[in-house]
């Protein structure tokens, strides 16, 4: 269990680095609102009327992205909007971003918080023990539910890289109401999908070149708000030299003042990039008091100024005063709370002065960095004192301090920290001594890189000498994570059980590894009971691992058991308990755990709840792409695929595939790449496209590597195999009656196994062959049984990706309700269920039915024989064309074909397409 100091490591906003796939804390209430905090306009600040017109006029428009590099007036041009907003009574909340919130948990707490205000239904603390994935499903939720106009804006947003946190932001805009806009400040240009919005007219983009002053702008704001006494032609030479650009011209103003010759100075300028920024700051530098500057470059080190931690840097005792007097100044000082005791530089001016300080004192620097380290420890922040050691380079203060705290960081997850700090210390040689440190390096790298990065590592501690039993069960345990990202199964599981049976200890982290991935490992031998009852074990020990991820990884284990077995409301339930097993505040802190996330997606999408899907994979890919294990890999790209396609953005779907087959070259996976080819055939067979289909499939034949699979239960191709995807091309193909057979052994098999999930896909591919063949009663039956089942524990992606030619037949079954159960009446519930998955309601439920029998029904009196258009109308029908396949083929419209159907009914006195082909055979009309 971790101590109260353990845990408190993982809950100071100071501490918060960009780690993008792990914990994240609830923010202190002082930096909270120092990122909600609205910035002050300057007294000098000029309107830009021009641009904030263009953005206003565009209403229709939600998304506003000011780009330009440092010093462009990029926050003064929101500042001016939010005001013109607000005059408008359009309510806005403002937000600054920093490189701690690429951690998906934080950036969904600050948002929630900054539009708590604005939206009702919001919660600044979003529900106690909410994982990742609710957190998000309620903000877009609410967000998208709101009716009302507000603007949200984003400042900083070049900090935000994260791949998780941007596909959030692409969720985001995409569900932003009527009304609603996010005007974003960024350096660079955000990979927010922004070809899409600028198509679709949903983005105004102000750029650099737009950004520059004009030389009327220049002349106002020198000689009015600045109040320089400069002749026109200095203004041109000014503005010729700095080419507009807002922090030079400012800059250029404050060197200005009190010269006698504002000529002289100006005629020294002969560029606008870089060199003249740092000539500028150089110049503001150098002109300030031999104390301040001093105190500049000593506080510069710093992410946050307090007066107390300034004192300690430049040993003093009048910190605050001269504090005081920079933000008087107006010199690139910037408040951070409400209560005027904490500050932070100009992003600009800080990095200028750092480069300024390791110039002029490189060892100034370094003492400066232990001071500052020594005063973060004795604040019980030894995460910042971490970071204030590395950066004076002393190794010999550093690796203590990590040796105590590393293990309860990786046990948060935090391997990307834990990976950053201890890359370079491991290329100094400087972890020789710290074995333990070793190893968590090693588990760092390969849970936040993959296998391939952390391979030289786990060779060179497997050439260690031995150093205790220890480090010995953490290199053995880290050999079987890594045989589990390779997808080496078999070996994998020969380590897990020895390991299991060698290590002792109920708290131990390795053991507790070592049961939750021998349980995910007897699960995908096929045996589930055994299974479920290792992961009972480690639920019962779930309080000894304070990160909760092997409590989080044993109900997960349960989930996919559950999901196997065809208990889908029982999956998900288990599923978001795994979720959320790691959070424990409200910020929506989250132990990594994609494992879970993935099969959650599953879950819902199989309920064909597509959008929570959707979000959660939005959340989760980008985490497991680092890392690469398979079976979630193939999953969540799979699904999301799937998602796509059924929206009918084809070109998604693909790219989608395409990147998970190129994952799998990259990682030599070879079940990865297959099974994108075998999703890239069950695509092209479902839209009939059977000859692109065939190639797909021929390209993942591997015998050995499906031999493998068929044995085994892998997650990710539960259900779709090579046998079933050739077998799905030929019934849809010329060769509907070549896979009966093959398809009723798999169908056996997966009944007898308890793969109820597979069996019910194998019923539904059976059933469409039987059709294919002319045999609507058999296929019928398959699907009333399949009907049955699905209906009870709501599964619908199954018949929905199955395409045209099932739903076809699920809109007949709904006319012959009679059909459905096993000769008693349909419940309401059935048929309320085929209802929703045909997409349309059927006739209602006779209330005594009769079976239909082809032999005693005739053609209604007085019809009159098929047009030929309608008997080769039929003809195609008894081939199992779907009514777009008969449109196309006939070159008439889907509603001429429905048209015809209607017609043939009529004329034969039959209630469906089955009864039509079967009397059309009996009379003659069809052979």
């Amino acid at each position: 269990m971790a101590s109260a100091a353990d845990r408190r490591i993982d809950r100071t906003p100071q501490e918060l680095l960009p780690e993008g796939d792990r914990v994240a804390v609830r923010l202190q209430p002082a930096a909270l609102s120092a990122k909600l905090a609205v910035p002050l306009l300057t007294g000098d600040a000029i309107e830009r009327t021009a641009l904030s017109q263009k953005v206003l006029a565009a209403s229709s428009a939600p998304i506003v992205l000011l780009r330009a590099p440092a010093g462009f007036g990029k926050t003064t041009l929101m500042l001016e909007l939010r005001h013109k907003l607000e005059a408008a009574t359009i309510p806005s909340a403002w937000l600054t971003l920093d490189s701690a919130d690429n951690d998906v948990g934080r950036f969904l707490y600050v948002v929630r918080a900054a539009l708590t205000p604005l939206i009702s239904g919001l919660s600044a603390n979003g529900g106690d023990a909410a994982g990742p994935d609710d957190v998000a499903l309620r903000l877009i939720d609410a967000i998208a539910a709101h009716r009302a106009p507000f603007t949200l804006f984003l400042d900083d947003f070049e900090t935000v890289q994260g791949p998780a946190v941007l596909g959030l932001v692409r969720e985001l805009i995409s569900h932003l109401p009527a009304g609603a806009r996010m005007v974003i400040g960024s350096r660079n240009v955000p990979e927010l999908g922004l070809g899409r919005l600028r198509a679709h007219g949903k983005l105004v983009e102000i750029e650099p070149t737009q950004l520059r002053f004009t030389i009327d702008e220049a002349t106002v704001y020198l000689r009015n708000r600045r109040r320089l006494d400069l002749s026109q032609d200095d203004v041109v030479r000014l503005h010729r030299s700095t080419e507009g650009w807002v922090a030079a011209l400012w800059l250029a103003s404050v060197s200005l003042e009190n010269r006698q010759d504002p000529g002289q100075f100006i005629a020294g300028f002969n560029g606008a990039d870089t060199a003249i920024v740092e000539y500028l700051l150089e110049d503001v530098f150098s002109r300030q008091s031999e104390k301040v500057r001093t105190f500049l470059l000593r506080t510069s080190i710093v992410a946050d100024l307090t007066p107390s931690l300034c004192d300690r840097l430049c040993g003093a005792t009048d910190s605050l005063d001269v504090l005081a007097k920079l933000e008087r100044e107006h010199l690139f000082l910037i408040p951070i709370d409400g209560d005027g005791f904490r500050w932070r530089y100009h992003s600009m001016f800080a990095e200028f002065l750092r480069t300024q300080l390791k110039r002029r004192h490189p060892e100034q620097a370094r003492q400066l960095n232990r001071v500052a380290a020594n005063w973060y420890l004795e604040q019980d922040r030894p995460v910042v004192a971490i970071e204030h050691w590395l950066a004076a380079g002393d190794a010999g203060a550093a690796l203590p301090l990590l040796a105590q705290h590393a293990e309860p960081l990786l046990n948060q997850g935090r391997v990307r920290l834990l990976a950053r700090w201890l890359d370079p210390l491991r290329e100094r040689g400087l972890l020789h001594d710290w074995p333990m440190l070793q190893i968590i390096h090693a588990w760092a790298v390969l849970l936040g890189r993959g296998p391939r990065a952390a391979a030289l590592l786990l060779e060179q501690l497997d050439q260690e000498e031995r150093r205790g039993r220890g480090f010995d069960a953490h290199r053995r345990a880290l050999r079987l994570l890594y045989l589990v990202l390779l997808d080496r199964i078999d070996e994998a599981r020969d380590l897990a059980t020895s390991l299991v049976r060698d290590v002792p200890g109920r708290g131990s982290f390795v053991r507790g590894f070592a049961e939750v991935a021998l349980a995910n490992l007897t699960m995908i031998a096929g045996e589930y009971q055994e299974a479920l009852k290792l992961a009972d074990v480690v639920r019962s020990r779930g309080p000894d691992n304070a990160s909760g991820m092997m409590l989080a990884l044993s109900e997960a284990a349960e989930g996919a058991v559950d999901l196997t077995q065809g208990r889908l409301r029982k999956a998900t339930a288990h599923l978001r308990l795994a979720v959320r097993a790691g959070t424990d505040d409200a910020s929506g802190a989250t132990n990594g755990n994609a494992m879970a996330g993935v099969l959650l997606a599953e879950a819902l999408y199989e309920a064909h709840q597509l959008l929570q899907a959707e979000r959660l994979l939005t959340v989760y890919i980008p985490l497991i792409r680092a890392v690469g294990v398979p079976d979630q890999l193939i999953t969540a790209h799979t699904i999301m695929a799937r998602i796509a396609w059924r929206r009918g953005d084809r070109d998604l779907a693909q790219q989608l595939l395409a990147e998970l087959e190129l994952s799998g070259h990259r990682e030599t996976l070879g079940r990865v790449v297959a099974s994108a080819r075998l999703e890239r055939a069950r695509m092209l067979t479902v839209e009939g496209r059977i000859d692109l289909a065939k190639d797909e499939i021929a390209r993942c034949a591997d015998a050995t590597l499906w031999d493998r699979i068929d044995r085994l239960s892998l997650r990710a191709n539960e259900v779709e195999t090579y046998k079933l995807g050739a077998a799905r091309c030929a019934v849809h193909g010329a060769q509907p009656s070549s896979c009966i057979d093959s398809l009723h052994a798999e169908l056996d098999a997966a009944e007898r196994t308890q793969r109820a999930r597979r069996a019910l896909t194998m019923r539904l591919v059976l059933a469409q062959a039987y059709y294919r063949t002319s045999q609507p009663n058999k296929a019928m039956r398959l699907l009333s049984k399949a009907i049955s089942f699905a209906a009870a524990e709501g599964y619908q992606a199954a018949f929905q990706d199955e395409g045209a030619l099932l739903l076809e037949m699920l809109r007949e079954l709904r006319l012959r309700p009679d059909l459905l159960g096993s000769g008693a009446a349909p419940s309401a519930d059935t048929l309320q269920f085929l209802d929703i998955i045909v997409g349309e309601p059927g006739p209602p439920l006779p209330t005594d039915p009769k079976p239909w029998d082809p032999a005693i029904v005739a053609p209604a009196p007085g019809s009159s024989l098929l047009t030929r258009k309608e008997l080769k109308l039929l003809t195609l029908v008894a081939d199992g064309l779907s009514n777009s396949e008969l449109a196309e083929r006939l070159f008439v419209a889907d509603t001429t074909v429905r048209t015809h159907l209607r017609n043939i009914n009529a004329k034969l006195g039959t209630r469906s397409r089955v009864e039509a082909i079967a009397i059309a055979r009996k009379s003659g009309l069809l052979r």
